[in-house]
């Protein structure tokens, strides 16, 4: 059986790269896409598809339709089931109406806002919804396990679809208290797939390769909307009765994100290396960059220009560039125009100390001039 997991979609949040929100929902329309090329027997959406109660019934009534509209390459409509997450939880009962609505006569789209036992498959496939009834809860999504039909044989598969906080895994700023579990409670629910929302990258940490074995997992937002953080993938989950799940992760972001530290000068050869990828790229326009300079001396004007120049580039081909922290760039005393200050005593006392600087080779007296000169240039020019 063929699993697609998609959570924490967060439609409606604006984010650096996205002032608008629109490119959430564009990119889910291509996450869900992409999923369905892969023929899953199941789309489950664990968690989180809107930010919040106040995002706009448009943007609602448009992921209901996109996720209605979900057929495999053959044609045939993809069941898929829905849980509310913390961020839009069932009690947000004008949220869920509008989906609703949207949706229409969609009976192959189940929103669970109620915990329930979903079969699927001709019954072969079993998926047990823990949606989060409110923002926040201390206790864990299946609080109250609901029972499996009697019927269920050993062959059936078994899965769990939930919204929550896995005790020692990335929790997000401000959401501890968000229905805590741990890796015991995962244990015990003896399930063959747990299908999981609200950490906003893959957890546990995948490794090397796109493919993993594993009982459970985390897939992150399908649209990164961060610097750091396993982001931008989906995940299609072979699974059957019993058996230990075979996980493969499918990139699905639209948006690069990069971050590069800045040292000093040779780490322009990074920017420059990103610049040339972005320009060869096909949309230039996803590249969201920030560039962080931990190294404020040791840059001369020539490279302070050279980066000024390589920044200008990125924003000119759509790149959207941020940069952090400051850069005092280093004078370069032979290069100084002091016949081109204005003129007076300053410029005359400067013009001397450069004449002596030029005939003394006493390097303690040259330093003490450069330190002067630097000094005085950098007065009069702000002057």
């Amino acid at each position: 059986m063929l699993i697609a997991h998609l959570s924490d979609a967060h439609l409606g949040r604006k984010s650096a790269g996205d002032a608008q929100g629109a490119e959430r929902l564009n990119s889910l329309r291509q996450a869900v896409g992409a999923l369905a090329r892969a023929n899953p027997d199941v789309l489950l959406v664990a968690g989180d598809t809107f930010d919040s109660q106040q995002v706009e019934p448009a943007v609602v009534e448009e992921a209901a339709k996109s996720l209605a509209a979900v057929r495999n390459e053959h044609g045939a409509l993809i069941p898929i089931v829905v849980i509310p997450g913390n961020h839009d939880p069932a009690e947000f009962d004008r949220l869920w109406g509008c989906f609703r609505k949207a949706l229409g006569a969609a009976a192959h789209v189940h929103l669970a806002c109620a915990p329930a036992v979903i079969e699927l498959a001709d019954g072969k496939l079993l998926i047990e919804a823990y949606p989060c009834a409110t923002r926040f809860s201390a206790e864990p999504p299946w609080e109250r396990r609901l029972p499996v039909p009697p019927a269920a044989a050993r062959d059936r598969i078994r899965v769990v679809l939930a919204h929550g906080t896995l005790q020692g895994g990335p929790v997000p700023d401000g959401e501890t208290d968000a229905y805590p579990f741990s890796q015991a409670d995962l244990d015990a629910l003896a399930a063959d797939y747990v299908a999981l929302g609200h950490f906003h990258g893959v957890y546990p940490a995948w490794g090397d390769g796109d493919a993993c074995i594993r009982s459970f997992s985390y897939c992150g937002t399908h649209e990164p909307d961060q610097f750091t953080g396993d982001a931008g993938y989906a995940i299609l989950a072979t699974v059957a009765a019993g058996q230990p799940a075979r996980l493969r992760r499918l990139k699905v972001g639209r948006r690069q994100w990069r971050q590069v530290q800045l040292a000093g000068p040779a780490d322009l050869s990074k920017v420059e290396a990103l610049e040339q990828e972005a320009k060869a790229s096909s949309d230039p326009g996803r590249y969201v960059i920030r560039l962080k300079i931990q190294g404020r001396t040791g840059w001369s004007v020539a490279d302070v220009e050279r980066l000024d120049a390589l920044v200008a580039a990125l924003e000119a081909v759509g790149a959207q560039v941020e940069r952090r922290g400051h850069i005092e760039p280093r004078v370069e005393v032979d290069a100084l125009d002091l016949q081109g200050l204005p003129s007076g005593a300053v410029k005359e006392a400067l013009l001397s100390l450069q004449a002596e600087l030029d005939q003394t080779t006493d390097e303690a007296r040259r330093a003490v001039l450069t330190a002067a000169l630097l000094l005085g240039w950098e007065k009069l020019r702000d002057a």
